[in-house]
């Protein structure tokens, strides 16, 4: 067994030898601008929502509502791996209950109806409950 004296002084040669190998930088996501690069995939905020665009193919290759949808399929397709669907469908999932979120704050905020009110408090637990739960599940994508 190495004694803790040695240990720092290993980890040291560890660490400078990773440094000093090649690293591809294509791997590592980047800010370019208004833009964010993950290899050849350009992730760029537009008017409608997030725009996803492959630079090899010169195509683009999705419209999201969130940028976590927008991030989590760059990543993906950098790395083809085909989750593609999943997360155009966790995509809609959160734009829906979004919308959704955003009418029952606005009837919570307007109504002068009790009932009408603690139902509209409800359902717009339901939907910032559901919008929270396909965020994480993107995040997964993206942190994974």
């Amino acid at each position: 067994m190495k004694s803790n004296k040695q240990l720092p002084s290993i980890l040291a040669v560890e660490l400078e030898n990773l440094i000093n190998n090649s690293l591809d930088m294509s791997f590592f996501p980047y800010v370019k601008g208004k833009s964010v690069r993950i290899k050849h995939i350009i992730v760029r905020e537009t008017s409608f929502g997030f725009l996803v665009f492959d630079t090899k193919q010169n195509q683009e290759l999705a419209k999201t509502f969130c940028k976590t949808s927008a991030l989590a399929l760059a990543k993906n397709l950098a790395f083809d791996r085909n989750r593609v669907n999943e997360i155009k469908e966790l995509d809609s999932v959160i734009q829906k209950n979004y919308n959704d979120a955003l009418f029952f704050k606005h009837t919570i905020r307007v109504t002068k109806d009790e009932s009408r009110k603690f139902v509209a408090e409800t359902r717009y637990e339901i939907a910032a409950s559901k919008t929270k739960a396909a965020k994480e599940k993107l995040d997964k994508f993206i942190y994974s």
